[in-house]
């Protein structure tokens, strides 16, 4: 039994949230091949729409991952980039800078009405620069930090979500009295 993220969960997993994935069941030997790990990307390759592009990115860390019981793995929709260490936050931003550009579009495919993602058409044609070890490691530093605070947070929105969906309907109901409550 695993958490299986898709396209549709990326934006939520952006934002420190868990989404609402499904719980699928895998054989053990898929999951020991699929499974997500702490620094991996999860890329949508199929999907999108006149106004998205395919190509939304998600980033796992070792928070996201903490907030599940079981293991996480992606959909056939979505393709796991697995970087080298030491590589997977200069590799999440830049790709989501490429995708803010609207630069994704031109790497779809497909006449089927579902639009596929050209990854490897993105990979030999888009040139990047590469950052010296020192200035990679002063990034991974900063954007790790970044990235502790939104998964903590994320974790914060989802307890008080939980919170609020248990007390507001005994307060509607008056299963609860706040009239003595001074504020």
């Amino acid at each position: 039994m695993v958490y299986c993220i898709r396209g549709a969960d990326i934006p939520d997993v952006k934002f420190g949230n868990k989404g609402k994935m499904p719980i699928r069941y895998i054989l053990p030997k898929n999951y020991a091949a699929k499974r997500l790990h702490d620094g991996d990307l999860v890329v949508e390759i199929s999907g999108g729409s006149p106004t998205q592009s395919t190509g939304r990115v998600a980033f796992i860390s070792k928070s996201l991952l903490k907030r599940f019981d079981k293991g996480l793995v992606c959909t056939n929709f979505c393709r796991a980039v697995k970087p080298k260490p030491g590589w997977s936050m200069f590799l999440y931003t830049l790709w989501q800078y490429l995708y803010d550009k609207d630069l994704f579009f031109i790497y779809e495919n497909g006449t089927t009405g579902i639009k596929n993602f050209d990854l490897n058409g993105l990979l030999e044609k888009e040139q990047v620069a590469i950052p010296p070890a020192g200035l990679l490691e002063q990034f991974n530093q900063l954007c790790s930090a970044s990235f502790d605070m939104i998964f903590k947070n994320g974790l914060e929105n989802e307890k008080l979500s939980n919170l609020r969906d248990t007390l507001l309907p005994k307060l509607m109901s008056g299963e609860i009295d706040v009239d003595s409550v001074d504020l």
